[in-house]
C-alpha cells in the first residue's frame, strides 16, 4: 500500500465513534495514515463527550464535523471501516465503492445513560477499543502489504481489540 493510507471511518451518526477514530488515526498515524469520517446519517453534531475523551488523552481535533458520507462521494480511500454496531442490532452503511473494507464493531456511548462517570467510562471504553485497532494497525508493514493481506490483518484487529 502507498502512504499516506487514506481511510474513511464510517458510521451512522458520524458523532462519536467515528469522530474518535478519526482523530486517533490522524493523530497515532503521524502521516502514515489520513484519517476522514463520516455518517450515513449524521447526526449535524460532534458529541461533547467524544471531543472530551480526545482531549482528555492529548489527541487533537482540528474543527470536527458530523459530516454525511456524501461530502466523500467520487474521492478515493483505501481503506473505508464501518464502526457501528452489529451486535446491538444497529444498521450499518455499506460504502459501494471498489475500495478495500473492514469492520470494526463498537457500541455507541451516545446511548449510554446514567450518571457523568457512566457516560465518561463508556467514552473511555469506545477511545480504549479504537485506540487498540488503530495501534495494531499502525503496527503493521503498510509500505509493503497487498490488499489482501492488510484485509485478514483488519480482521485479525478486530477479534483481538474486542
Amino acid at each position: 500500500m502507498q502512504l499516506p493510507l487514506r481511510i474513511l471511518f464510517l458510521c451512522t451518526g458520524n458523532s462519536c465513534r467515528s469522530i474518535i477514530a478519526e482523530g486517533l488515526a490522524n493523530h497515532l498515524g503521524e502521516g502514515r495514515i489520513q484519517a476522514f469520517s463520516a455518517g450515513s446519517q449524521p447526526t449535524g453534531k460532534v458529541n461533547a463527550h467524544a471531543l472530551a475523551v480526545l482531549a482528555r488523552h492529548d489527541v487533537p481535533m482540528a474543527n470536527p464535523t458530523s459530516d454525511s458520507w456524501d461530502a466523500f462521494e467520487g474521492q478515493d480511500f483505501d481503506l473505508v471501516i464501518t464502526v457501528c454496531d452489529n451486535a446491538a442490532g444497529e444498521s450499518c452503511p455499506v460504502w459501494l465503492g471498489q475500495t478495500l473494507k473492514a469492520h470494526w464493531g463498537v457500541p455507541d456511548p451516545a446511548h449510554v445513560e446514567g450518571d457523568q462517570a457512566v457516560i465518561d467510562r463508556a467514552f473511555e471504553l469506545t477511545y480504549q477499543q479504537m485506540h487498540c485497532r488503530i495501534t495494531r494497525l499502525l503496527s503493521l508493514p503498510l509500505e509493503e502489504m497487498a490488499a489482501a493481506q492488510l484485509a485478514h490483518e483488519l480482521d485479525d484487529i478486530q477479534r483481538r481489540c474486542d
